[in-house]
């Protein structure tokens, strides 16, 4: 069984960099990632044989540092999946199970960084569940990468800023966007966030770039607005939305229909922390930041011995802010190691702090402005699905609250809820809600309410590599 200095899971902004700055300290370095060439969803890398416009500053990025990570002597395990990390049997370390055509099924390690990034939470409403309706997420991956376009007549509906780089880039392929529905009124309270905006002019300008483009073709940008159902014979055909108010409610009487073939659900992205979930990592609940949190030091380590979290999945930050973290995890792993000098690193880390303090700030400010209130699932009707996998609606749910379940783990127990192959990533947090406001925030919070027990495998595999993953010697002796 190989055993190697320094794991990390996940090659996106946080990954990436942070396999560059151990690879410079000579570090023996492995990456490990599920997609078919490394970038993460930020710098998703386009199919070889494309050609298209230019690409965006954004994707000449991510060519660039995905290049150079190729170049370097660092294994790139692309097209596998992590569904289990345990303590090594004998030493220090940890034991990695993997699972792909050309991964090794156990790899050892040192030290570990989990740079897994976020992903997509939905919002059930009537309908959802009907072709036409997908998240924001996955119309970026399909434009992006696939070069695909779904449908002709969109329509987009949640909160942040990820709706109008969606918009732009619908725009920019031929579609026509409807309205961009805002569910959010972040006005006034942006204007106190002046100072902070001030130091992102990067993003400033990103932004009014969008916001030209959808200018130019006539898109409606609408606050406070969200869709409430999706209506079609076999697949969407027209929307019904309405105004919601602070909490996100429907306000009846405001109801709109509107004609479209697509649906585009962007309410914000949830840490995909399972895997130090699974591994026991200490966390902490912070709602704005997408949930559970990890408890970390400066130097982005967990309360496991040399295990590190950065980027997304220890909380929603964004591109810059998961980079510098990869590189601070990556020189804490450098000096653990004995490859460099805490005293070495001092002036980097002087510098790393102060870029971080603002990237953090904008964070704080994001999940201020646009985290999805409690009163969102309101919603959902009594029929809706909430569960996709196990198909558990609404009214299921709102039963077994009602004769004493009090955990999202309660729930999960007795209707099944997230025990199909999502494992629960697209329902935790729907739960998490619904109990809220089925007890009242007087009796119960999101972090009273808990978010699903992880255990292995984290991902759907044939029996077969759980078998072979057991040395059944050990059982012999």
């Amino acid at each position: 069984m190989r055993k190697v200095e320094l794991v990390i899971v996940g090659a996106g902004p946080a990954g990436i960099h942070a396999a560059l700055q151990a690879n410079e300290a000579g570090l023996d370095v492995v990456v490990i990632d599920s997609n078919p060439k490394p970038g993460g969803q930020y710098y998703k890398q386009f199919p070889p044989d494309f050609i298209g416009k230019a690409q965006k500053i954004a994707e000449q990025e991510g060519s660039f540092l995905v290049t150079m990570l190729e170049s370097t002597p660092v294994e790139i395990l692309s097209n596998t999946l992590v569904w289990g990390v345990f303590p090594a049997p004998q030493g220090e370390g940890w034991l990695l199970n993997l699972y792909g055509e050309e991964a090794p099924k156990q790899i050892l390690t040192h030290s570990l960084i989990l740079a897994t990034g976020a992903y997509d939470t939905p919002i059930p409403f009537p309908g959802w569940t009907l072709p036409g309706v997908m998240t924001a997420g996955a119309g970026q991956i399909f434009i992006k990468n696939q070069r695909v376009i779904p449908g002709k007549k969109a329509l987009l509906t949640g909160t942040g800023p990820l709706q109008l780089a969606l918009a732009s880039s619908l725009v920019h392929a031929g579609v026509e966007v409807v309205a961009v529905l805002e569910a959010s009124a972040p006005f006034p309270k942006a204007f106190k966030y002046a100072p902070v905006m001030v130091t992102q002019w990067g993003r400033i300008l990103e932004g009014i770039d969008y916001g030209f483009t959808m200018l130019r073709a006539g898109v409606p940008y609408r606050l406070g607005w969200a869709v409430i159902e999706a209506r079609g014979d076999g697949e969407v055909e027209e929307a019904v939305i309405a105004r919601v108010d602070r909490d996100w409610r429907p306000i009846r009487g405001t109801e709109q229909v509107l004609q479209v073939d697509t649906i585009y659900s962007g309410y914000t992205v949830k840490p995909n922390n399972f895997l130090g979930r699974m591994m026991g990592c200490d966390f902490e609940f912070d709602h704005q930041q997408g949930g559970l949190i990890p408890v970390r030091d400066e130097w982005m380590k967990t309360s496991l011995p040399d295990v590190y979290l950065v980027g997304d999945t220890a909380g929603i930050g964004g591109a810059e802010l998961a980079r510098l973290e990869g590189k601070v995890a990556a020189t804490a792993v450098t000096v653990q190691t004995g490859h460099r000098s805490e005293k070495d690193v001092k002036p980097f880390m002087r510098r790393m702090r102060g870029r971080i303090r603002r990237q953090r700030q904008f964070a704080h400010m994001l999940g201020e402005l646009f985290t999805p209130q409690p009163g969102v699932i309101a919603l959902a009707s009594d029929e809706t699905i909430i569960c996709r996998c196990e198909e558990v609606t609404l009214g299921e749910i709102r039963k077994v609250i009602a004769e004493g379940a009090r955990t999202v783990n309660d729930v999960k127990v007795l209707t099944r809820c997230g025990m199909g192959n999502c494992q629960g990533r697209n329902c935790e947090l729907s739960i998490a809600r619904i109990l809220v406001e089925e007890l009242g925030p007087d009796d119960v919070s999101f972090d009273s309410v808990g978010e699903f027990r992880v255990r292995p495998p984290l991902h759907p595999l044939p029996v077969s590599a759980l078998a072979d993953s057991i040395d059944f010697e050990d059982f012999e002796k």
